[in-house]
């Protein structure tokens, strides 16, 4: 009687480990990166091409979620990437991947600034999957914000509440803040709308004044704001 009372037991104890370890499982973050690319002027079409390879080696590859090459509107060498991965895992082997690095390895000769990576965890807002994104007139927003370590608790409710609201305006399709790791004083706001429209739109919105107003004696440096487009495959 007492072996069979501990078999039970045993038996119980590894379903309820089996049980945990799912749950651990399931509650791993994505990983989500920003990644700031500066190319000579001369180089842009070259680094963006190379770029795309990328991109192409990215869809191939395990755990990717969305893998986004961005060309900064304003500035054509300027270049960014939003990456989402099923976890920090993911990510790790795709960086160290022979494939990864011989890419990386081209866009060396190329680059006028180092790879300027930031990873970072989602807070709060909506990142929606790409299968929909590719339209030429959309508008893809990367803001960084750093705010002062002290007014991180004063800050945060604001980005917050801001994020809320704007995922509410006409013409958002993903609206979402990012937390960068390990430096968490440093925010990404991540945005893209339907058109320049309607980022306007959202730029004239209560909500987004408020947000600037009310941030901005808690900055520890200049609200970056950078509108892309998406680059074409």
């Amino acid at each position: 009687m007492f072996i069979k009372r501990l078999a039970f037991v045993l038996l119980i104890v590894a379903v309820l480990s089996s049980l945990v370890g799912t749950a651990v499982a399931q509650a791993e973050p994505q990983q989500f990166v920003v990644v700031y690319v500066e190319f000579k002027p001369a180089d842009a079409r070259a680094g963006g091409d190379v770029l795309q390879q990328l991109d192409a080696l990215a869809e191939d590859s395990a755990g990717v979620i969305r893998f986004d090459v961005l060309q900064q509107i304003d500035r054509p060498n300027f270049f960014a990437l939003f990456e989402v991965w099923s976890n920090a895992q993911t990510f790790e082997d795709f960086q160290n991947s022979s494939e990864t690095q011989a890419i990386l390895t081209q866009l060396t000769p190329l680059l006028e600034a180092p790879l300027d990576q930031r990873p970072g965890n989602l807070l709060t807002g909506t990142v929606n999957p790409r299968s929909r994104h590719a339209q030429a007139r959309q508008i893809f927003v990367i803001t960084h914000v750093d705010v002062d370590p002290q007014f991180v608790p004063q800050a945060q409710p604001l980005l917050n509440t801001f994020v809320a609201d704007s995922l509410n305006d006409p013409g958002v399709q993903t609206f979402a803040l990012l937390s960068q790791t390990p430096t968490l004083n440093h925010f990404q706001l991540v945005e893209t709308f339907a058109n320049l429209k309607a980022f306007e739109d959202h730029l004239s919105a209560q909500h987004t004044v408020d947000l600037r107003t009310n941030i901005d004696p808690l900055l520890g440096a200049p609200y970056d704001e950078r509108l892309y487009q998406f680059v074409n495959r």
